[in-house]
C-alpha cells in the first residue's frame, strides 16, 4: 500500500510514476476522500474542544453550588453530534484504505519506461 502522506504532499509526482506501469490515478477520488477527511476530522476536534470548554464550565458551576443543568443538555448534545461525526471519519478513512489497497507500487525513477522488461 502507498504511503498515505506521499500521496498527500506529492500526488501529482505519484500518479506521473504510476502513469509509467499503465496505471491511471483517480486524483480527483483521492482528493476528494481527503477533503471529506479533513473536514470531519476538524468538525470534530471543534466539538471536542467545545464539549470540554462546556465540561470545565459545568464544574465551575457545581463549584459555585449553581443549576449545570443546561450546560449539562449541550455537552450531552455535542457529544452526540460528535460520535455521529466519528462514525462518518471511520466510514471515510475505511474507505481511503480500500481505495489506497487497488494501487500499484510507484516504480523507482531509474525503472525505464515500456510494455515489458525490455
Amino acid at each position: 500500500m502507498l504511503d498515505l502522506q506521499l500521496l498527500r504532499k506529492d500526488l501529482h509526482t505519484v500518479a506521473t510514476r504510476l502513469q509509467t506501469r499503465g496505471f491511471t490515478l483517480d486524483s480527483a477520488q483521492f482528493e476528494a476522500l481527503e477533503a471529506q477527511r479533513k473536514d470531519l476530522q476538524l468538525r470534530t476536534e471543534n466539538l471536542q474542544a467545545q464539549r470540554n470548554a462546556l465540561s470545565k464550565q459545568v464544574g465551575q458551576l457545581k463549584a459555585q453550588k449553581q443549576d449545570a443543568s443546561a450546560v449539562l443538555a449541550q455537552v450531552a448534545g455535542l457529544g452526540d453530534e460528535q460520535v455521529h461525526n466519528e462514525a462518518a471519519l471511520k466510514t471515510v478513512q475505511t474507505q481511503m484504505e480500500a481505495f489506497l489497497l487497488t494501487l500499484p507500487n510507484v516504480p523507482h525513477e531509474s525503472v525505464p519506461v515500456g510494455a515489458d522488461e525490455h
